[in-house]
């Protein structure tokens, strides 16, 4: 099965999150939470214990700190899309050639071959599928793939 595809900015956020998913086993929400109620706690400290030293000023940029990374932690998505023109696959075709041995990627002048039991992390969602083997993530935007091609990934996938 072969077929040509670009990774554009939707592609590309979905898949990092499913990358992010599949690397951390961690809840970004509770997480989050746990930071914010940190941060408050510090803020709070600063603020109503107030007097103009040192250690209440590092408790309240402490606060601050906390507070902006769980804010931070649970806007992921919008981390990925800000960074998708830095990553240089905006404009990029890349040409996918799977079979039942695993899959080989070809564009911009390199070639990465891939067998399926060598892959790490793997997600799928309405948008993409991920492939995560070798420190690189493949992405395989679902618009490029005919249904029953789609069918055929997910087959192939279940032998990693």
């Amino acid at each position: 099965m072969q077929f040509d595809y670009e990774i554009g900015l939707d592609e590309y956020s979905a898949a990092q999150m499913l990358y992010h998913k599949a690397c951390t086993k961690r809840q970004p929400f509770t997480e989050g939470l746990a930071w914010a109620f940190v941060g408050i706690i510090c803020l709070s400290i600063a603020v109503f214990n107030w007097v103009a030293d040192w250690v209440h000023l590092l408790i309240l940029l402490t606060g601050v700190w906390f507070t902006y990374g769980a804010i931070a932690g649970l806007l992921v998505k919008r981390h990925y899309r800000k960074f998708y023109r830095a990553s240089g696959l905006a404009g990029k075709r890349y040409q996918a050639e799977l079979d039942g041995n695993g899959f080989s990627v070809r564009g911009d002048g390199c070639l990465w071959r891939v067998q399926w039991p060598d892959i790490l992390f793997k997600g799928e969602d309405k948008r993409v599928f991920m492939f995560s083997a070798k420190g690189t993530l493949f992405i395989f935007g679902k618009k490029y793939v005919p249904v029953e091609q789609q069918q055929v990934i997910r087959q192939y996938a279940a032998l990693s």
